[in-house]
């Protein structure tokens, strides 16, 4: 009998606190995300002072992102076919052993940016591991009823981790600079690991083609999102976002330090803010959220994210970019908790791991995005690539909405009393 059956459908907020297999989740969770934000951060502040491009900032983001796009879906189908807590604790290794290098070659004074692109890669599809894994683990752990309280739990904490990680990471970057921050995630990544191995999980029931084919039990994944229109709409917005969010991650760094005259501190501060604005995003959406606005938060605070982004590109002060920043990140907590919510929630047990996977797949657009960067940054300067970039993406939304309607309607549940049914959206 597998975890999720036999608890009683609560969905208060108090029940899914006192379940204790997904506070382990939720607390190796929140390690591994604030050691996330704390990377971003590093990484772009680091690469910048390497070669003093904001071109190959972006590659290096691209080469974090490029696994996503190339192992996403297979990834996601390996969460389904094996036992998700073992190749959780894989990833989470895998990523303090990335780490660990890092910080020693940026010791040794001997990295290059080959070395960078290298060890982000390798990082980078850890990280595409880990995203389906824990988030299928996560639904798992709770009654259907309660996956949107988990997942705004979860994206509360990691929202904060989005104002604490930058902060802490351009702290240590101005006292024990870019070695000692990674040799300072490769630990964290091993306690990560540790809390993980504690998590008592009885794998649930496997599909019942999950020893055929590997190659058709991925493709049984791709034909199941593509028989709902809502689960298409969401990673249309999905992979819109991610297009510009690469590149807009990078370029944070880069018009902190070159436009608004930052130093490395005053850039973690200045990141921090999104995640301040982001952690008021998640709890608005705890408290307030209701299932059938789900579509509609999503594709609208997505709207919020891409027009202060697009405002943050033409801003010259510190304290309005701060602001844009702030209000970002309130979008970003909409698009993210919404985004693996009604993915979730819309998807049997069975096939999570893969549906999560072709999200990880959308996620991986964003190589495509930061490939742009360069290019424009030549001709056109930082503030006005990102301009692009976010009008780009603002163009692609509103065709979204135009051709997947039931993102801006109410939105009925379907697998709310009937466990395994196939996804799809009520229409006003």
């Amino acid at each position: 009998m597998s975890q999720q059956s036999s608890r009683a459908p609560h969905a208060d907020l108090a029940s899914v606190l006192r379940n204790p297999e997904f506070r382990r989740v939720w607390a190796a969770g929140i390690l591994t995300s604030m050691m996330r934000w704390l990377d971003f951060l590093v990484l772009g502040v680091f690469t910048f002072d390497l070669t003093d491009s904001a071109g190959q900032v972006a590659l290096v983001f691209l080469a974090r992102m490029l696994p996503r796009l190339l192992f996403g879906v297979l990834l996601g189908t390996m969460a389904d076919r094996f036992n998700r807590k073992h190749l959780w604790v894989i990833s989470l290794v895998g990523l303090s052993v990335v780490s660990l290098a890092l910080g020693l070659l940026v010791a040794d004074g001997d990295i290059a940016y080959w070395h960078l692109l290298i060890a982000v890669f390798v990082a980078g599809t850890f990280w595409a591991t880990e995203f389906p894994v824990r988030r299928a683990l996560m639904a798992d752990l709770v009654p259907h009823e309660a996956i949107g309280r988990a997942v705004s739990v979860d994206w509360t904490t990691d929202s904060f981790n989005r104002m604490v990680g930058p902060a802490l990471g351009g702290g240590l970057l101005v006292t024990i600079g870019a070695d000692g921050a990674y040799l300072l995630i490769a630990v964290v990544f091993g306690l990560a690991a540790l809390v993980a191995t504690t998590l008592h999980y009885v794998p649930l029931k496997r599909d019942p083609d999950a020893d055929s084919n590997p190659f058709a039990h991925l493709i049984g994944g791709l034909h199941y999102v593509r028989a709902s229109r809502l689960l298409v709409g969401v990673l249309m917005v999905t992979i819109l976002f991610n297009l510009v969010f690469s590149p807009y991650q990078s370029m944070i760094p880069v018009i902190g330090k070159d436009v608004l005259g930052a130093d490395a501190l005053r850039v973690g501060l200045l990141s921090a803010t999104e995640g301040l604005g982001a952690v008021f995003g998640a709890l608005w959406i705890a408290n307030r959220a209701r299932p059938e606005g789900y579509p509609r938060i999503y594709y609208y605070g997505t709207g919020l994210f891409l027009v202060s982004a697009l405002a943050f590109s033409q801003s010259e002060t510190y304290a309005l970019s701060s602001f844009l920043l702030f209000t970002a990140g309130f979008g970003f907590s909409a698009f993210a908790v919404m985004q693996t919510t009604i993915l979730v929630r819309a998807t049997s047990p069975a096939m999570r791991g893969r549906v999560l996977g072709v999200l990880s797949l959308a996620i991986g657009a964003g190589p495509v995005g930061a490939l742009q960067v360069g290019p424009l940054v030549a001709g056109l300067g930082e503030q006005t690539t990102l301009t692009v970039l976010v009008l780009e993406g603002l163009v692609g939304l509103i065709f979204v909405g135009a051709l997947w309607p039931m993102l801006r309607r109410a939105w009925l549940d379907p697998l709310s009393n009937v466990a395994g049914a196939q996804p799809e959206p009520a229409v006003d």
